[in-house]
């Protein structure tokens, strides 16, 4: 739902099941081995670059012929259903295909094929319809599809563990990145971790924006980009809490005062007391002097005696007081 609200619910492509581990024991449950990844895209043209994993053994068995050079191929089908049209329908080199079908190529594609020998022949000389040569080594392999089972997790012993409860491997950011952008692009992540998205960005000469509520996330991100092996690692890292740009100017705060009481239906957000509307005074959630700034989503109505307690302490402090007074309860 929250994905729906920032990209729109027509923007979802796909729901992809990454197999992180091959067994989890648990008692009463299936055993949880995967998570779930969902991919939306900002726009309805997003950049695309298919990947591809290797053939498995069925699909490498079908790759067995080989040619005098010892290269393997396999034969794909030069013609395609035409049952109620006439293109493709033209004789080439002696063979014409049957009357429900016809060449599936240019004649220009496929003189050039015959030059290449990528066509095989009968014994009278003629092509085969079926005799297009697919080289093995040529092969990109099975284009990647939504069931991800060839990349395993941080194990307790590998090189790439940081100590991150919830870190995820490299290859698996490597990939979704390598898909979705091109060398120059900017990759964003707003939940930066341990930093695994922004090392496999920076490999991949991407450049990239990290962000993360822990302030120890921005010297996470130094050190492991260094050992990693980014030797001219060069990166701003702010603390600051950054501003919000989306509004040339903000009106006095203090109008806000009435939609706020409407909005509290005339109870202190402190001490949750009904008061008249002259014994509220507005509060900002967060304080200025910590950061906090005049938009409406960052005011509240406080009662006199709750807002002085609060001073210029935070919301949760305040509450936390409370509490610990028997005034309000959790």
């Amino acid at each position: 739902m929250l994905m729906d609200a920032v990209f729109g619910r027509q923007q979802f492509r796909n729901e992809i099941t990454w197999q992180r581990t091959e067994s989890h024991n648990t008692a009463d449950r299936y055993g949880n081995v995967a998570d779930i990844l969902l991919y939306y895209s900002k726009s309805d043209k997003p950049t695309w670059n298919t990947q591809h994993q290797p053939y498995g053994t069925a699909q490498m068995s079908r790759f067995r012929h080989v040619d005098a050079d010892g290269r393997r191929y396999k034969l794909e089908n030069l013609t395609a259903p035409r049952p109620d049209s006439d293109s493709g329908k033209f004789e080439w080199r002696g063979t014409t295909p049957g009357p429900t079908r016809g060449w599936g190529y240019k004649r220009e594609q496929l003189e050039a094929w015959w030059a290449e020998g990528r066509i095989q022949v009968k014994k009278d000389g003629t092509p085969r319809m079926d005799g297009l040569k697919n080289y093995l080594d040529e092969a990109e392999g099975k284009p990647l599809q939504n069931i991800w089972t060839d990349i395993t997790r941080v194990s307790n012993t590998s090189s790439e563990r940081v100590g991150y409860p919830t870190q995820k491997p490299l290859a698996l950011l490597d990939r979704i990145i390598r898909t979705s952008s091109d060398e120059g692009d900017m990759v964003l992540d707003p939940f930066c971790g341990c930093a695994t998205a922004c090392v496999a960005a920076d490999r991949l000469g991407r450049q990239w924006v990290g962000i993360d509520l822990s302030p120890l996330a921005g010297r996470l991100v130094e050190t492991r980009m260094r050992r990693e092996g980014a030797l001219l690692f060069k990166a701003m890292r702010r603390d600051d809490i950054p501003q919000r740009t989306d509004v040339a100017s903000l009106p006095n705060y203090r109008t806000h005062k009435h939609t706020l009481y409407g909005k509290q239906e005339g109870n202190c957000t402190g001490c949750r007391t009904h008061f008249p509307f002259r014994n509220l005074t507005i509060d900002h959630v967060v304080p200025q002097a910590k950061g906090g700034t005049n938009h409406s989503d960052n005011l509240q109505l406080l009662c006199g005696a709750c807002n002085s307690m609060k001073g210029t302490g935070t919301q949760e402090e305040l509450i936390a007081k409370l509490i610990a007074e028997g005034i309000r309860v959790a």
